[in-house]
């Protein structure tokens, strides 16, 4: 299956989860902002850091990352040994593991207090919250710097998330794993609609669904530890989501967990 014929929507079961992917979309759009040469991207990537430095700004964050990156540690080398499991895989895994573990707990501090404290962002900020507040003669420090070689602006952008690496490549490190966990088999909403009980003692972290890439129906998906929920609906021209009711509708999911 090409994944350029498929829409995938993923939707988080869990708060630690929820806040993983928000990480992972914020670190991919400042990525994205940052590879552009025009000033305009480079400003717009100044406002993607803040919305990043909002989600990091946790001062449980990397505590709750090291336990749950030894969590998944210590249950992976119990396999060791295991016929049934590739070695030389499982060896690299705990390595990566273990990288993790040491970078996150080597973090100084709060992680980006130094970018928090730099009072030429904070300005920029301030400013951000007046429409049109930006302009070249309300901050022209800012017009200099849009106007400085794309280079040397991205060498800057890049060095604002240094100190959030490590936040970074533990959090991508446990959606990679727990992606790879998924169980995926084919299910029929009818009438738009489908539930489905929860295995006995299994708890997931992640409900993947795939649709046609042409299709313009939209899944919406609820979570207990007893039953899932899944709804399709479909938007109107405003983009209005009505419900599906009449339709019986194929789909694949895939359910992730790494407990």
């Amino acid at each position: 299956m090409s994944a350029a014929d498929f829409l995938l929507y993923e939707f988080p079961c869990n708060e630690k989860i929820r806040m993983y992917l928000r990480l992972e979309s914020l670190f991919r759009r400042y990525d994205w902002f940052c590879a552009q040469d025009s000033s305009v991207a480079h400003q717009a990537a100044i406002a993607a850091l803040f919305d990043l430095l909002d989600a990091t700004a946790r001062s449980d964050l990397r505590n709750e990352l090291i336990q749950e990156l030894e969590r998944h540690r210590q249950r992976l080398m119990q396999l060791r040994g295991n016929r049934e499991v590739k070695q030389e895989t499982l060896i690299r895994t705990l390595d990566e593991l273990g990288a993790a573990i040491s970078g996150v707990a080597g973090t100084v501090g709060r992680t980006g207090q130094s970018v928090r404290e730099n009072q030429w962002l904070q300005l920029i900020r301030t400013r951000q919250s007046i429409a049109g507040g930006t302009c070249e003669f309300d901050l022209p420090q800012l017009h200099l710097w849009l106007n400085q070689p794309p280079a040397v602006r991205r060498e800057e952008l890049l060095s604002y998330v240094s100190t959030l690496m490590p936040i970074r490549q533990a959090a991508m490190l446990l959606l990679r794993l727990l992606r790879a966990s998924s169980v995926r088999n084919d299910y029929t909403a009818r009438g738009g609609a489908c539930q489905l009980p929860m295995n006995r003692g299994q708890s997931y972290s992640l409900a993947q669904i795939w649709l046609p890439a042409g299709s313009d129906l939209v899944p919406e998906v609820s979570a207990n530890k007893y039953m899932l929920w899944i709804r399709f609906s479909r938007p109107d021209s405003d983009h209005k989501l009505h419900p599906v009711r009449t339709e019986n509708i194929p789909f694949s999911m895939g359910l992730c967990s790494l407990t």
